[in-house]
């Protein structure tokens, strides 16, 4: 992997496979450079690592895990979307009561 892209990552983060609602949290760069899962798949376009501070990277594959950057950020609410999703998903109750004062919090809800 490219170092330097993982020294952009303030984590903790999150991983968002195209369409699936479920998130995979990730603690820290060790968490994401030795996740076996991660190692093992194969990409899609969309998918994407979304940072503490909303920052977003594109997750691709050659021979190992690797992280491009985009000018993407997203917003605490479009975080709070997906976080919904992903509690929903799981058989959680009343999900959109669920909010977070920072992109840090609703993480470390997870």
């Amino acid at each position: 992997m490219n170092s330097s892209n993982i020294n952009l990552v303030h984590f903790p983060a999150v991983i968002k496979l195209y369409a699936d609602d479920e998130l995979l949290f990730i603690a820290n760069s060790s968490d994401f450079e030795n996740n076996a899962a991660l190692n093992n798949m194969y990409f899609q376009v969309q998918d994407m690592l979304i940072d503490k501070l909303g920052h977003v990277f594109k997750l691709h594959k050659t021979e190992r895990l690797a992280l491009s950057t985009t000018n993407d950020v997203m917003q605490l609410d479009e975080v709070i979307q997906l976080i919904q999703l992903h509690l929903s998903n799981h058989g959680a109750c009343c999900v959109s009561k669920f909010s977070a004062h920072s992109i840090e919090d609703a993480f470390n809800c997870l």
